[in-house]
């Protein structure tokens, strides 16, 4: 065992302060109100959640979030009616839950219309610069009463958080694209604290920003600098962070070499962190019993040979392409026909934007039209599930021969980790070279185009005409690369970071540590080496 895969085992390093306060949109608790009028919690289940809690379990942690839902709303006002704070034991850990609520209009404004209509579209290239400007006479109305107002709102509370306790040492760790203005915000009333920013999505090209009304582009670049740390998924991700901040920036000193900003007499780096999964927990889901039942449904379901996917229904997830290059297969190979089965499991996704809606039915009709095209009494060529049900859908790819994942861009695709460690078919990844997982994937996958149809529809075929040798090696080495790059390594990374910020972390922790992330080439490939011949 490396001393990574031991340290994440039984030594992960906890950070070097006495409180973490967790910012996101999306808090780790949902409530919501059931038919009889009882205000009850769900807990979150994203792996994001589990690596905070579990590398932190020894310290006390602070979560602020929106209130996005009634029930939030609601838990909110009987906490405050009773003069308490929410809290919740997550994972085992009890975390005190600080949710905010602002007007709900001005929540729409900030979420459904900056965040996901312009920053998701723009940060996935999907915006469209040739539209009508008149169009986008909402942006300033959304950003001014709606984002910034979300992101005083987050700010507001962390700063409050921060003040409840102001003896104890504290560190902030903000997440992703809804709150970019948040950091500076905190930052001009806490100067020295240490603030961390993890951003899920991709970062685009400078060019992508200047569509962007310029004081919005640079507004975006101020808050984000508030930062100490920027952690992205890729290099190229730091690379076009780093331009940017060199363009938008008036003054700015950039260093691309060590990722460094420095604007206004503060420093900020940028920094890589591919985000992973835990293995552990992805096979403990398929080994449940839960896992079990839906392993036996979906048996029945599987073909000579079977396709997957699992995506939300979301333009950036490419799934009409992938749909298309399926019906191409059956097209250009007759002989597949009634024996290579798709079945796609698919997430509703924001469906209160028209986009997404339109989206939607889109991928529908696609669905019956090939059912329609190449469908026989006896045989249907895909099978869709259109819900949110991760323990299916895990359990189901054990048995996939050919995994799809053709997003047009995507900031790294977690599905892309979450296949190779549960299957146990020698299952091949069919892969989009846009993706932030083919950094760490491409050499154990078929790599195809996301917009070439034709490419797309070849690349199955190779997937599923491939020598058993060959499919073997693809997929062990795909399942060894996640294993030693898990989510505990994505944790790790960034709180080695954090706690060298705070001058704290003892030498030999940090060599240990380091040493085992930046393992060599050499003890990767004589490990894959040594299973291969297993």
């Amino acid at each position: 065992m490396s001393k990574l895969m031991k340290a994440q085992a039984t030594n992960m390093p906890s950070l070097h302060a006495d409180r973490l306060i967790v910012a996101t949109n999306r808090g780790p608790v949902e409530y919501y109100v059931t038919k009889q009028a009882i205000l009850k919690s769900r807990r979150g289940s994203g792996g994001v959640i589990t690596a905070l809690i579990e590398a932190n379990s020894q310290m006390e942690m602070s979560w602020v979030a929106m209130a996005m839902t009634e029930g939030d709303r609601l838990a909110v006002k009987e906490a405050q009616s009773q003069g308490e704070h929410l809290s919740s034991p997550i994972h085992g850990q009890k975390v005190q839950l600080h949710y905010v609520a602002i007007a709900k209009a001005a929540y729409r404004k900030h979420y459904n219309k900056i965040s996901n209509r312009l920053l998701w579209f723009l940060q996935h290239y999907l915006s469209n610069p040739a539209e009508d400007s008149t169009t986008k006479k909402w942006i300033q109305d959304a950003w001014e009463n709606g984002y910034r107002v979300a992101n005083q709102a987050i700010a507001d509370a962390v700063i409050a958080e921060i003040a409840s306790e102001p003896t104890k040492k504290s560190v902030v760790m903000l997440h992703d694209y809804h709150l970019y203005l948040a950091p500076a915000m905190i930052r001009q009333h806490h100067p020295t604290m240490i603030l961390q920013q993890f951003i899920h999505i991709p970062w685009p090209d400078v060019r992508c920003w200047h569509f962007l009304p310029g004081n919005i582009a640079r507004e975006i670049y101020q808050g984000l600098v508030g930062n100490d740390l920027i952690g992205l998924q890729t290099e190229r991700d730091v690379h076009n962070f780093l331009e940017g901040a060199q363009t938008l920036l008036e003054g700015a000193e950039v260093d691309f070499e060590d990722g460094v900003i420095v604007w206004q007499g503060h420093r900020a780096r940028a920094r890589a962190y591919p985000i992973s999964i835990s293995v552990t927990s992805e096979r403990k889901v398929v080994n449940s019993a839960a896992g079990k039942r839906a392993a036996e449904k979906m048996k029945l379901l599987l073909g000579e040979q079977t396709i997957m996917r699992v995506d939300r229904i979301e333009p950036s997830k490419n799934i009409l392409r992938g749909f298309q290059a399926y019906e191409q297969l059956l097209e250009d190979h007759a002989e597949l026909r009634e024996k290579v089965n798709f079945l796609a499991f698919l997430v509703p996704s924001r469906q209160s934007l028209p986009e997404y809606k339109r989206y939607t039915a889109d991928v529908m009709k696609m669905i019956d039209d090939v059912n329609q095209e190449y469908g026989t009494a006896d045989w249907q060529p895909i099978t869709a599930f259109c819900d949110n049900d991760r323990t299916r859908a895990l359990a189901a790819m054990q048995f996939y021969d050919v995994l799809l994942v053709n997003p047009i861009i995507d900031g790294m695709n977690l599905v892309a980790k979450e296949g190779p460690v549960v299957n146990q078919t020698n299952g091949v990844l069919v892969l989009s070279r846009t993706v932030g997982a083919f950094q760490q994937l491409g050499k154990a996958s078929v790599p195809t185009s996301p917009i070439d149809v034709e490419e797309t529809g070849q690349a199955l075929y190779r997937a599923l005409t491939m020598s058993t040798e060959e499919r073997h090696s693809k997929a062990t080495l795909a399942r060894l690369t996640v294993e030693r790059q898990d989510l505990a390594t994505w944790m790790c990374q960034q709180v080695l970071d954090m706690n060298e910020l705070l001058d704290i972390l003892p030498k030999d922790l940090q060599a240990d540590c380091e040493g085992s992330i930046n393992a060599n080439t050499s003890d990767l490939t004589a490990q894959i080496v040594s299973e291969l011949r297993v």
